[in-house]
């Protein structure tokens, strides 16, 4: 009980509203009952006449008093910036890494198995909308098993069939996954062109593109996948030549977005709050753009600084980052300490024996990588023990952005990117609704 009341306490303190010495006038058990009550309603609790707001052009219900604050203030609250300093520094790191390492690695990695244009274009319009949680089967090679399973006549009679085919029935948001490919199936069927013809439809222009994709309902095109399937589109040379491709901006993801606020690019006054907090992902919607603006100036940097090497749209820097956010900006580097006191780095915490004495070894601490030295990291015969496709590996354990974080400083901010909790769907915002004075309500799995 004692820890309520110390939180109370602490909130007014923060507030700068002192209690009185007795403030403590109820019984405790009387007063935690009436803050947990009163914090539940807030939060988590809506009424009939509390007002609805728009979502894709649905009116929505508003799930809490704090679901309508948080609508209007959470850009006042969170008050994202963007710092110029660190965003020229990120620049000189992109240029010097081009000069260094060349231009290959910032390319799109996908194996199209040989396909023309236009089948690309096919399997990346009814694939790029999709969620992956987990790397899918080669979905360039199931076009090769059967070609007309991507047609959209067939997908929009039975989006099941063809996601059974892709083999994404066990993903879970099965109901949005249909939607998605049945209605990305009836566009193609109602605009009579495949998803070759888009760029000639909407006169080869990318941001036409961008916009038609984003502004059709229900078909999973945000900015994002919208953003990152015209890049896809340039990259694979389906349409090498669009008009206006430097208006496509980086696909901002949770790995971009870390990137972003871990280099002290993008900033925010307060932590991220939880995404439990985050009702109806204002929050995320927020750094999401945020990024994208970040990682343009980030680009635009570059172009002053050197024309020649820089992309011509900040789009083609995505694969890059993303990666860098996903492979170095994950602390799953171990150090470990051995019965007879060494000390050794390893990835992942599953090592048991010291790799220089073979005593029992215990993990103590995990890092970043960018956080050890180089020479630290576990290799064995000079290379990095992990996988020739980590990109860890490729630049020998050395991020390119290291000057822009600086990790191994101590005012180093190990700052975490926004998680966005499904808005529709089986376990949802949507069936998360609890009326005031009922009980219960929320997540469930």
């Amino acid at each position: 009980m004692k820890s309520i009341l110390d939180f109370i306490e602490k909130i007014n303190r923060e507030m700068g509203i002192v209690l009185p010495k007795k403030w403590q006038v109820l019984p405790k058990k009387e007063i935690a009952q009436r803050f947990l009550q009163g914090i539940n309603q807030y939060f988590f609790q809506t009424y009939k006449g509390i007002g609805v707001t728009d979502f894709h052009g649905e009116e929505v219900q508003y799930f809490s008093e704090f679901h309508k604050f948080w609508e209007s203030n959470n850009r006042i609250i969170l008050n994202c910036t963007i710092n110029q300093r660190k965003a020229e520094i990120a620049a000189k790191c992109l240029n010097e890494a081009f000069a260094k390492y060349g231009s290959n690695i910032f390319k799109v990695t996908m194996e199209t198995c040989g396909l023309l244009p236009k089948a690309i274009a096919q399997v990346r319009l009814f694939t790029a909308n999709q969620d992956f949680r987990e790397p899918p089967e080669n979905q360039f090679g199931k076009y090769l098993d059967d070609p007309g399973r991507f047609d959209e006549t067939q997908i929009a009679e039975d989006p099941e069939d063809f996601l059974r085919f892709l083999g994404m029935t066990r993903l879970s948001q099965t109901d949005k996954r249909l939607d998605f490919a049945r209605n990305t199936a009836r566009f193609l069927c109602e605009k009579r062109m495949s998803a070759f013809q888009i760029a000639e439809f909407c006169e080869f222009n990318a941001l036409k593109i961008r916009e038609m994709l984003v502004n059709t309902p229900n078909i999973g095109y945000g900015l994002k996948k919208a953003n990152m399937f015209v890049r896809d589109m340039v990259e694979l040379r389906v349409w090498p030549d669009l008009l206006n491709f430097d208006g496509i901006d980086v696909a901002s993801d949770v790995n971009t977005m870390k990137l972003a606020l871990r280099t002290g690019i993008l900033q925010t006054e307060i932590p991220l709050l939880s995404s439990f907090l985050d009702i109806f992902c204002h929050q995320y919607s927020y750094l999401d753009e945020m990024s994208a603006k970040a990682w343009r100036m980030v680009w635009e940097k570059w172009k002053n600084l050197n024309a020649k090497s820089a992309p011509s749209s900040p789009c083609l820097m995505d694969f890059l980052l993303y990666r860098i956010g996903r492979e170095y900006c994950k602390d799953n580097l171990f150090q470990y300490k051995c019965m007879n006191g060494h000390l050794f780095y390893f990835f992942r915490a599953r090592v048991s024996k010291c790799r220089e004495c073979k005593s029992s070894a215990i993990p103590v601490m995990h890092f970043l990588p960018c956080q050890v030295s180089a020479d630290n990291l576990p290799r064995e015969e000079g290379a990095l023990l992990l996988p020739d496709s980590n990109l860890l590996r490729e630049f020998d354990g050395i991020c390119i952005f290291e000057n822009v974080c600086e990790p191994k400083n101590e005012v180093f901010k190990l700052l975490d990117p926004p998680k966005s909790i499904s808005i529709k769907g089986k376990t949802s915002w949507i069936s998360a609704y609890s009326d005031k004075d009922r009980g219960g309500g929320g997540m469930m799995s």
